[in-house]
């Protein structure tokens, strides 16, 4: 095949100061040289700036259009080196299958996260560096298109991230570029930091039996519309004065107050979706202002728990639904949807969001998610989400 285009790779290095895109630019557009790829990196006070040029319709020759850019880069004290670059290239880099990569961690973290990504065959296009509330994040621009396997390598590095307790997310670029707009949030062990039925079960004295049901059921080991039944079969009896006192005495999550009035400010739309029940679910929604709640109805009567759910009992597919739904009615794409969840009843959710976040949260999701956070640490979302601190600080003035 005949390649009928003139490439050239052009890259910068040396010290930074503004105006030195500008005047390569200028010299581009005297020659009329059309840039096909561009780009830039300022670490510090380095400079990394690399210009993909097609020269076929440049009105002078190759050799004049490098003269020019050697005489600039002399008057700017910076380096030029230059290359030959062929279509079947071009075509390569544009067929790249882009992901996003943010991690939490420290020198080990990148150490160890980059040698799987080497031993997976995925490159790494960009790395960069952010600072917010004294928190630092690395975020990696990766290259899978030739990775042997794209569900092994974010197992490997959930796992990974799990081992060193280091939060990650690992999104395709796509998605990642989409401005989030919607999230949902289980309840128990993650919007608020207590296993509700197992405050229930302490106050009615049968805490041993149902803490087996339950975990049994965010191992995935057991239906989960069984483990309700059989949990609430447990909890009859149990009066309302009771319930409210356990409502009253639940803790949210680190930094959920904070997390909400933020989200609520710039727009987002969020709520619960959980397979616990309305009585709590419901003065949560109203404590912090979300904008829905869906929950398993507990049915009370004459003062106490009858031991039923009233209607349909909401299990993993029926939360998953209901993201499909909700994100359908607001005309939001799934790619602009975050779900935060810790157990095997969230596996659904979090599998088709746009961010699916395991949270705290058992073995299991680490199949599903792709990202994963610590106990006390939904703050780290900020991050994911491009929150700043001023973003924070005039949220929370807002609402103060």
């Amino acid at each position: 095949m005949v390649e009928d285009k003139n490439l050239l790779m052009v890259t910068v290095s040396g010290p930074d100061r503004p105006g030195i895109t500008a005047r390569f630019t200028h010299v581009l557009m005297e020659h009329q040289v059309e840039v096909v790829d561009m780009e830039q990196a300022s670490l510090q006070d380095l400079l990394g700036l690399y210009f993909l040029l097609d020269l076929s319709v440049s009105s002078g020759s190759k050799d004049s259009v490098i003269k020019d850019l050697l005489f600039e880069a002399s008057h700017l004290n910076l380096t030029l080196h230059f290359r030959l670059f062929s279509e079947t290239e071009l075509r390569g880099h544009n067929d790249r299958n882009l992901f996003v990569l943010t991690h939490f961690g420290g020198t080990r973290a990148i150490a160890e996260l980059s040698a799987i990504l080497s031993e997976e065959n995925v490159n790494i296009e960009t790395i960069s560096t952010f600072n917010h509330h004294g928190i630092r994040s690395m975020e990696l621009v990766i290259d899978a298109r030739d990775a042997f396997s794209l569900a092994r390598l974010k197992q490997r590095l959930m796992l990974k991230s799990r081992e060193l307790g280091v939060d990650l997310a690992l999104q395709k670029i796509e998605a990642h570029r989409k401005n989030k707009r919607l999230i949902f949030f289980d309840m128990d062990s993650t919007l608020v930091d207590a296993e509700i039925i197992d405050r229930m079960a302490a106050k009615k004295g049968v805490h041993r039996e149902v803490a087996r049901i339950t975990e049994k059921a965010m191992r995935g080991d057991l239906d989960f519309e069984e483990s309700i039944v059989q949990r609430l079969a447990l909890l009859k009896g149990l009066n309302e004065e009771d319930l409210l006192a356990i409502r009253d005495s639940i803790p949210l999550s680190k930094g959920v107050e904070e997390l909400v009035k933020t989200l609520k400010w710039l727009g987002f739309k969020l709520g619960l979706v959980t397979g616990g029940f309305d009585f709590f679910a419901d003065h949560f929604r109203a404590m912090l202002g979300l904008d829905f709640a869906y929950s398993n109805r507990l049915e009370i009567k004459n003062g106490a728990v009858t031991g039923r759910v009233l209607g349909e009992i909401l299990d993993a597919a029926g939360k998953a639904r209901i993201v499909n739904q909700v994100s359908c009615e607001m005309g939001i794409s799934l790619d602009q949807v975050v779900v935060v969840g810790d157990g095997a009843n969230d596996a659904l959710m979090i599998g088709q969001a746009g961010l699916g976040i395991a949270y705290n949260a058992r073995h299991r999701l680490d199949r599903v998610a792709n990202g994963s956070l610590g106990k006390s640490r939904l703050n780290h979302l900020y991050h994911l989400l491009g929150i700043t601190e001023s973003d924070i600080e005039k949220a929370v003035c807002k609402y103060s």
